[in-house]
């Protein structure tokens, strides 16, 4: 998108357009343009276009601009028989182009991924008897028929190998119209079965009551359903979606880590009698292109799927849930940056649907808006069933007499023996990838860097390798130093997942132990695995990052421990201790989510914390009043707006040139100038990423300003050198 560009919003999809109109082709970077039109066309049909050259695949979104002579026009070359995209779809894109000052055309790549989405899908022409025939077919034709009724569903050529008979007198059949020729349906059917639908708590009746209600009136549909851990979410989202079915309405889920759709999808088919449609990036291209051609055609009832399903065509949406609503990773941070979480509000509010943001641990912005009542805000304040809460107990580290290669505190090494010997599981968690997040040479000091990023390598013994957790570069592990040429003289420093898991192996070697971490699990089909087998209670300890804290529910654990639970607060977040205090609540709440009791240790440093303050006491209210009240006070979201500038390039002294330029450049004279500060430039805290040298802008606004409107006048008076990438992140998440 050109710094200038405005939004495009559609008022009236249903008007005729003759003669021409415009076309956002959705190759990113090719922008909109006029196309003459031989016959009547809507907007929203999806059509291809010529354009220097080359065809291209594009939308039509208006009327001719009228700003170019009609015989200087190129015709449309091909209009697609498929149903309109939605007309609140185009305006979602267009809406969130312009707040995330993001290319139009990028944008709308994200509802048609590729091509191929938009070609018909072969499907099988098979067989049927017509049982209303009145012709008498010959001797071979009666055999056909009777084994057709026996085993229906075979195509022309199966028939005719299975029966002996030849095609022709298949055909001749077709013609007399004693058979027909169909193509095979393998639509499931949408019914919700009743004796399968459970009993719900008092918490859980009054949270569907007031969604229902509510909806049904002319108030906010955004809800925030507040619940604790255990309460109950998934059967309230099921209810609801069971009376959008009913209504012949969809339902969208959003998830934030594709693992848990194991878990979603079995308690669903337990409710339904069909599978849901599942979008996310371990589905197959082939199975993507079969979704996204129901969901424009008005077959899909229920998506249960990763951010992206957000930018799914579906025609009739009306109820959007986004489960672990806080969760960072609804955040895209490469190609079009965007919260899915804020995003499933705007889908929400054009399309008319409820939302649903869903969490034990909710955002701050989305505690702020329930406060505000832009939201409804239902709490659930107990576990369903027998479950209670389980007991959290803070492990001063300060007090233990550790070793400096060990890393389990006495108190946890008892309560991890005190489970197993009850048969028991246990979670040890860490917030570190690999084995350790350093390694130094004993005789020079030297450490192993990245050759693309200013990072350390980190050493992930499993696999023997030295990576980057930013750009994955990789190397062998090394017996000599590479400076001073001594050899076995590695000093591994910190712990890592793989690490803790070696000592707790160490201390417990009767123990089967499983390490959890997006390195070790290469596969959607591996997660779900190692996942059944400890909900089957063949694990006795799990060791995992924040991939096992993510919604999942283990019968069997009853004891959570947190190593290194200071880790999420060091540096320059902003959101530092907020996220520390999801991660732990959401991890010690892994423990006694069933009939046995759970317990949780956390240790750490700084237990004087507020977070850690915060787990102790169940001080949760304060807690968030607390952080509230800092970020108000500076006025820091929700409280106030932030935008970011990363400015890039592989050469570095053209970079500190044009960012001088930049910082030039400030408007000086703007209506929102006293309200408006620009921080930097600064180096970029990790200077050096993917080969490219970086610099960063924030700017800071009043809750009230929109910061867009200030960085495109900025932007557009500035000419951008070939070899500079300047990415804008509004409501940035990650600092770094």
């Amino acid at each position: 998108m050109n710094f200038k560009d405005k939004a495009i919003f559609i008022n009236n999809a249903n008007i005729q357009i003759k003669n021409s109109c415009q076309v956002i082709i959705i190759t990113p970077g090719k922008g909109i343009y006029d196309y003459k039109i031989k016959e009547t066309v809507k907007i929203g049909q999806i059509v291809s276009v010529p354009l220097r050259n080359n065809i291209y695949t594009g939308v039509i979104i208006a009327k001719g601009s009228n700003n170019f002579p009609k015989n200087k026009l190129k015709d449309i070359i091909e209009i697609y028989k498929l149903p309109v995209l939605p007309k609140e779809l185009i305006n979602f894109c267009c809406w969130l182009s312009d707040w995330y000052m993001s290319d139009i055309s990028h944008v709308l790549k994200m509802v048609i991924p590729a091509i191929n989405f938009i070609s018909p899908i072969k499907t099988k022409q098979i067989l049927e008897v017509n049982k209303k025939s009145i012709v008498t077919p010959t001797f071979l034709g009666k055999k056909v028929v009777e084994f057709l009724k026996k085993k229906p569903g075979l195509t022309v050529k199966e028939c005719s190998a299975e029966v002996d008979v030849s095609a022709g007198v298949i055909k001749k059949l077709i013609l007399d119209q004693v058979l027909f020729i169909k193509y095979e349906d393998k639509t499931e059917h949408n019914e919700v079965l009743k004796e399968n639908i459970p009993v719900l708590n008092n918490y859980q009746l009054a949270a569907v009551k007031k969604i229902k209600s509510i909806a049904n009136k002319d108030k906010s549909n955004i809800f925030l359903l507040d619940g604790v851990t255990g309460s109950g979410k998934t059967e309230i989202y099921l209810e609801l979606i069971s009376n959008e079915i009913i209504k012949g309405k969809q339902s969208l889920i959003l998830l934030p880590e594709i693992a848990l759709s194991k878990h979603f999808i079995d308690r669903f088919l337990k409710r339904f009698n069909f599978m849901p449609d599942i979008w996310h990036s371990e589905i197959s291209n082939k199975d993507k292109r079969k979704t996204w051609q129901k969901a424009i055609r008005g077959e899909v009832k229920v998506v249960i799927g990763a951010r992206s399903a957000l930018f799914l065509p579906l025609s009739t949406l009306s109820l959007i849930i986004v489960d672990e609503e806080h969760d960072p990773s609804y955040k895209q941070e490469d190609g079009i940056i965007y919260n899915a979480r804020d995003m499933a509000v705007v889908r929400g509010n054009l399309s008319g649907s409820k939302v649903i943001l869903a969490s034990a641990t909710p955002s701050l912005e989305s505690v702020h808006n329930a406060n505000i009542e832009k939201y409804n805000r239902i709490i659930l304040p107990e576990r369903f069933g027998s479950a209670v809460m389980p007991e959290i107990k803070i492990i001063d580290m300060r007090k233990e007499k550790l070793l400096s290669t060990k890393w389990i505190a006495k108190e946890s090494y008892n309560a991890i023996k005190k489970a197993l010997d009850k048969k028991e599981q246990v979670l040890l968690y860490i917030n570190r990838r690999g084995y350790s997040p350093l390694t130094l040479c004993r005789q020079c000091g030297h450490r192993f860097e990245c050759i693309n990023c200013s990072s350390w390598l980190v050493n992930h013994k499993i696999t023997e390798k030295m990576l980057c957790h930013y750009c994955g570069y990789q190397e062998s592990i090394k017996k000599e130093c590479p400076n001073c040429k001594s050899e076995e003289e590695f000093v591994p420093c910190g712990p890592g997942v793989e690490r803790l898991a070696a000592e707790a192996k160490e201390l417990f070697p009767e123990a089967k132990l499983e390490v959890i971490a997006s390195d070790t699990l290469n596969s959607l089909k591996e997660k779900i695995n190692i996942f059944n087998e400890i909900v089957l209670g063949k694990v006795d300890i799990i060791v995992g990052t924040q991939l096992v804290t993510k919604g999942h529910h283990f019968p069997n654990l009853t004891t959570v421990i947190a190593i290194d639970a200071d880790l999420g607060l060091s540096g320059g977040d902003l959101r530092a201790s907020e996220r520390t205090f999801q991660m732990l609540t959401q991890l010690t709440g892994r423990a006694g989510r069933e009939k046995k009791k759970g317990y949780a240790y956390i240790q750490s440093y700084d237990p004087k914390h507020t977070v850690m303050e915060a787990m102790q006491t169940g001080s949760i209210k304060n807690f968030i009043k607390a952080e509230a009240d800092g970020r108000k006070y500076v006025s820091l979201p929700p409280y106030g707006r932030l935008g970011s500038l990363i400015i890039q390039s592989a050469n570095l002294d053209i970079l500190e040139n044009f960012v001088k330029k930049l910082s030039s450049k400030v408007p000086k004279i703007h209506k929102d100038k006293d309200r408006i500060e620009v921080l930097g430039p600064a180096p970029a805290p990790i200077t050096k990423l993917r080969g490219l040298y970086r610099y960063r802008f924030l700017i800071k606004g009043k809750g009230d300003v929109r910061l867009q409107v200030f960085i495109r006048e900025w932007l557009s008076n500035i000419k951008v050198d070939r070899t500079i990438r300047i990415k804008i992140d509004i409501d940035p998440y990650n600092f770094l």
